[in-house]
């Protein structure tokens, strides 16, 4: 017995016991009557139930319609049907967004129409081929938007059949992989870049990654030269330069009284000249230092990194009456004492440039991507835009000794800490309206961080 069959006979017993409850057998009346009367009603129960059933039916398949077409239409690929001529016959929300043509108006339209010119005649035997093989055929094609801006699809077809055996309609989906394209070409311009400077074919995998390994190495090599270079030349320097600043003082105190106004300005000349240079020394000594040494990361707060650096800077903060506030800073994977510098030169600055009203200095942090992007505003001089990449150069200076001191190495310095970081640093400044310095710290979290540094 079949679960329809089923079905039936507990539709019937059921209706028997509403009817049976129902009939009053003790009124005086025919058998023959009261049977039909029963039988009525029992057919009357019957549909009444079924027609509950039916109702339950077509609620659950209006809900399961609802489903489809939500699922249809905001699906994250493109639907259309195709006739056997390419007419579309159908299309969902997604594809007529692809095309940016609605979707009433793709109804009965040929889908060449919509792709490029040199790519038509690929589609007409990509379309054949699906036809004849009735399994999936898969390739890339370049279509045309409605303002005939062109964009690149993965497209998908099947040929579907009819209970006949015959041919009903093509099931196509697209999906767009105009950003992955825009990136192999990105990516075979790169290759093409590496050829020139390995001078071998980028398809031999084995060769050029042993002359780029090669090559790395002679750069890190030549880095290292360069950054011990820097740091015994100005070790060097310091103690002929003592000497310099010594004797000139020395001649100085002796002979002042002997030489006239001309020499003793002179000699105030040379010696302030012979500071200013120890002091450049040992601000190229600490840039040098800086690839030269052994450099250990660890987790920190960087709030508690900023008032090591604020307690550093009191004097400084107290002697101006800036006011330095801060967002809430996030744990960041760093070496402590760069970072604490860091702040110090930026912040260091933004009091140092800092206009006629009261200072005032705001450090936020934001994440972005697989990044922290750190702020430092201030409403200082400000910078003008034409001369902001300068400022990161060594020894860059926007002003005159006589205005603000210093030597011109602190951004130098924080642009080079970043480098070691794998960040970058760059600032946005009007004049007359502050600057705000940008950072940017990665976030490693769930990563081998030994490998970056």
């Amino acid at each position: 017995m079949d679960q329809n069959t089923n079905q039936k006979l507990k539709i019937r017993r059921k209706a028997e016991k509403i009817v049976k409850n129902q009939i009053d057998h003790t009124k005086d009346k025919s058998w023959d009557l009261d049977e039909v009367i029963y039988e009525l009603r029992v057919h009357q129960a019957e549909l009444e139930m079924q027609n509950e059933e039916l109702k339950e039916a077509q609620t659950r398949l209006e809900d399961s319609r609802r489903k489809y077409f939500d699922l249809y239409n905001f699906a994250p690929v493109g639907y259309f049907t195709l006739n056997e001529t390419g007419i579309i016959l159908d299309v969902n929300l997604a594809g007529a967004s692809l095309l940016e043509v609605e979707k009433n108006d793709l109804l009965k339209k040929a889908f060449i129409q919509y792709i490029s010119p040199d790519n038509r005649n690929k589609f007409h035997h990509y379309i054949i081929k699906a036809n004849e093989t009735y399994h999936k055929e898969i390739t890339d094609l370049k279509l045309l938007k409605k303002d005939k801006s062109s964009f690149y699809v993965n497209i998908e077809t099947i040929s579907v059949q009819d209970d006949y055996g015959n041919f009903k309609e093509f099931r196509t989906t697209l999906t767009d992989i105009t950003r992955q394209k825009r990136t192999e070409a990105k990516l075979l311009e790169r290759n093409a870049k590496i050829n020139k400077l390995l001078n071998v074919d980028i398809d031999d995998y084995e060769k050029a990654e042993i002359k780029l390994y090669k090559l790395i190495d002679n750069l890190k090599s030549s880095n290292r030269e360069l950054e011990q270079f820097a740091y015994v030349s100005s070790h060097d320097l310091k103690e002929p330069l003592r000497m310099i600043t010594s004797f000139l003082q020395l001649l100085q105190r002796r002979y002042a009284d002997k030489l006239d106004e001309d020499a003793n300005d002179f000699i105030d000349y040379a010696v302030e000249g012979a500071k200013r240079m120890n002091s450049m020394i040992n601000d190229l000594l600490e840039y040098s230092r800086i690839g030269s040494t052994e450099i250990e990361f660890e987790y920190l707060e960087s709030e508690k990194i900023l008032k090591i650096a604020l307690r550093n800077l009191e004097s400084l903060i107290d002697d101006s009456h800036a006011i330095i506030t801060y967002d809430p800073l996030p744990l960041i994977y760093v070496n402590e004492q760069m970072m604490i510098q860091l702040f110090q030169n930026i912040i260091g600055n933004a009091i140092k440039y800092r206009s006629l009203i009261t200072p005032e200095i705001h450090i936020s942090a934001d994440k972005v991507d697989d990044e922290y992007v750190f702020a430092v505003k201030d409403n200082g001089i400000g910078i003008d835009p034409k001369h902001i990449l300068r400022i990161f150069t060594i020894f860059q200076r926007l002003h005159s000794r006589e205005e603000y001191d210093g030597t011109g190495i602190g951004l130098a310095i924080s642009l080079r800490i970043l480098q070691k970081h794998h960040g970058v640093i760059w600032a946005e400044s009007e004049l007359g309206k502050g600057t705000t310095f940008y950072f940017t710290i990665p976030d490693y979290q769930g990563v081998n961080y030994e490998k970056f540094f």
